[in-house]
C-alpha cells in the first residue's frame, strides 16, 4: 500500500540504522510507514509528522549528499519539532528508557500569529545528536499587549548585544 508523503520530510543520516530505528519506534512511538526490504532506509511517521532515517556505506560507489565532514552531533543548529497530542506519554517513555532529555518537560507560551499557545514540550537528542522537540498545545488565548512588550524587550536587548 502506498502512503502519502508530506511536502517536507527531513531525512536524517544515522551512524547505526538499527539503533536509530529502535529509538524512534520503540521509545518514541513512531511507526514505519515504508521500508524497502533490507535497505537501511525508512520513512517513519508520528501523528501526521514524517521523517526518514538512512545509512549508506561510504564505498565510493554512491556518495550521499551530505556536506563533509560529517561529525556528531549531526544536525547542529536545527531542532525538529513534532506537534503531538501525547507529549507526557512520550516523555515518560523517554525517562523509562533511561534517557535524559536535553530540555525537560515544561510549559511555555508561544506566539502563534493571532494567539498565544500554551504548550507543554521537551527536547531530546537522538542517538546521532539530532535535536528533537516534542510539543503539545494545551490551550490558547488572545495575544495581549504584555506579550508584545516581552518580545520587543527581548529583541531590543538582542540588537544592543550585536
Amino acid at each position: 500500500m502506498t502512503f502519502e508523503i508530506n511536502s517536507l520530510v527531513p531525512e536524517l543520516w544515522c551512524s547505526d540504522f538499527e539503533t536509530s530505528l529502535n529509538f524512534y519506534t520503540e521509545i518514541l512511538g513512531f511507526t514505519v510507514a515504508q521500508r524497502r526490504s533490507k535497505d537501511p532506509h525508512a520513512y517513519l511517521s508520528l501523528q501526521g509528522s514524517q521523517i526518514m532515517i538512512a545509512w549508506w556505506e561510504h564505498d565510493g560507489a554512491w556518495e550521499p549528499w551530505f556536506p563533509k565532514p560529517l561529525e556528531k552531533p549531526y544536525g547542529r543548529g536545527i531542532n525538529i519539532q513534532f506537534m503531538i497530542n501525547n507529549v507526557r506519554e512520550i516523555h515518560a517513555s523517554v525517562l523509562s528508557a533511561g534517557l535524559v532529555p536535553f530540555l525537560e518537560l515544561h510549559t511555555s507560551s508561544i506566539w502563534r500569529t493571532d494567539r498565544m499557545d500554551e504548550r507543554t514540550q521537551f527536547m531530546l537528542l537522538d542517538p546521532d545528536g539530532y535535536l528533537l522537540r516534542f510539543a503539545q498545545v494545551d490551550s490558547y488565548r488572545a495575544v495581549e499587549q504584555s506579550d508584545i512588550n516581552k518580545i520587543d524587550r527581548f529583541h531590543n536587548k538582542e540588537s544592543q548585544n550585536s
